[in-house]
């Protein structure tokens, strides 16, 4: 009886350990939002630290962001460590591609980076090393990435660092595709109009197919980008094109996070100087329904009442800007809180409420939604769910509930006949 109740016992340790998942800190990492789920993956612990853990925060259910409930993913697990990488949603809204970043291999601990692309299948939580073809794409760092609705992911420049000894680095100009129907790598053959090499900046799809890139680094000088000068790369010409911003003054900035709102406004968040000092605001907005686009400077938005961080990740559902993790300036620590941001009443809050769930008579459903990279990647994308798609997308979950249900039931049929045949042994000496 005693192994069976320390059996019992470890059973309930490790499921709630499971649903009651404290996660570390860290930054570098990446979030995405498939369904109600939003997922974090990979990132960077400490200076010496990596972790590869998946795990995700419901938003179903309401809560503070002084209270949250992370649930663990037990077969989520990374087979790599990576930081700095890029993390997209394929168009079936279950798949996830995580691409490029400084790679470890998780057993040896050395960096590894002879694979680019993972894939992670949400529906059975399984990882896997794709076969691509295509050109030979050099390893890349601190870049974000985009998909547009034919399913082609868009990365433009970032760095090349591979000897991690020396520590030498190149900064890119080039924009590479993957074809994520036909697996296929492609280096964009561009000779007009090209950008200066650039990385640590932010990426946004528009609806009419433009990327708009914000600041990071660039050039060999690798200085930041002035924030009104405007990167702009056309995925129906496949031709660059810039504009100088007006509006209110933003200060320069790399390592930040950018989301997409249906109506057409970046907002930006956070980032840090090159010596890793805060900057002023730490939330902008941009106006790309305007010609040129405008920075505005939010009145009411008491975004500087926030902690300075970088590193971090942001992502849009529905009314809400969900921040998560990153480096905290103001307190040299890792940051491990989450921040709430109203887009419609322009305030930062401290609770979440789902929205209602919508009444309809059709077997389909349609989320449009923005989510980022840690490192300031924005990717719109609308998708359309069918029934049996979204039964398969909550396989994960239901099928831990059941077994933690029929886990339960064993172990009160297991007590009961144990309890009986005590029963019966008394009755048996009396």
């Amino acid at each position: 009886m005693y192994f069976l109740i320390k059996f019992i016992f470890y059973i309930i340790f490790l499921i709630n350990s499971i649903l009651c998942y404290n996660p570390p800190r860290r930054n570098f990492h990446n979030s995405v939002i498939i369904n109600d789920r939003l997922l974090i993956l990979a990132g960077e612990k400490n200076q010496s630290s990596d972790t590869y853990k998946l795990f995700y925060l419901n938003l179903s259910k309401s809560f503070d962001n002084k209270n949250l409930s992370w649930t663990l993913i037990p077969d989520g697990n990374l087979p790599i460590y990576t930081w700095h990488s890029t993390a997209i949603v394929g168009l079936d809204n279950f798949t996830i591609f995580l691409i490029g970043g400084y790679i470890k291999n998780k057993n040896t601990l050395d960096y590894d980076f002879s694979n680019q692309v993972y894939t992670y299948n949400y529906s059975v939580s399984k990882w896997t090393i794709p076969s691509i073809r295509g050109d030979s794409i050099p390893p890349r760092q601190q870049i974000k990435g985009v998909i547009d609705n034919s399913g082609i992911i868009y990365i433009f420049g970032g760095v090349n660092t591979t000897n991690l000894t020396a520590f030498s680095r190149l900064l890119y100009n080039d924009m590479n595709t993957l074809d994520t129907p036909s697996m296929t790598w492609r280096t964009l053959s561009i000779s007009e109009n090209l950008p200066l090499p650039n990385g640590d900046y932010s990426a946004s799809l528009l609806p009419n197919g433009v990327i708009v890139y914000i600041g990071g680094e660039e050039d060999i000088s690798w200085t930041l980008v002035n924030m009104k000068k405007i990167k702009l790369f056309d995925t129906t010409k496949l031709e660059w094109s810039y504009m100088n911003a007006t509006g209110d003054d933003i200060d320069l900035r790399w390592q930040f996070s950018s989301v997409l709102t249906p109506d057409g406004d970046i907002i930006i968040f956070g980032g840090c100087t090159q010596k890793f000092t805060s900057v002023s605001p730490n939330l902008a907005v941009l106006d790309t329904n305007k010609s040129p686009y405008k920075w505005t400077i939010s009145s009411n938005s008491d975004s500087n009442s926030l902690p300075s961080i970088y590193g971090h990740s942001a992502n849009l559902y529905f009314n809400y800007i969900i921040i998560t993790f990153g480096f905290n300036i103001d307190t040299s620590l890792y940051n491990s809180n989450v921040y709430l941001y109203n887009i419609t009443s322009n305030k930062w809050i401290t609770s979440f409420n789902p929205p209602p769930v919508p009444t309809t008579t059709s077997n389909t459903s349609t989320f449009t939604g923005t989510s980022s990279t840690s490192t300031g990647t924005s990717t719109s994308s609308t998708s359309t769910l069918t029934t049996s798609t979204k039964k398969s997308l909550k396989g994960l979950a239901i099928g831990l509930g059941i077994s933690v249900v029929v886990i339960l039931g064993v172990f009160i049929i297991i007590f009961t006949l144990c309890k009986k045949k005590e029963i019966l042994e008394i009755s048996g000496d009396r």
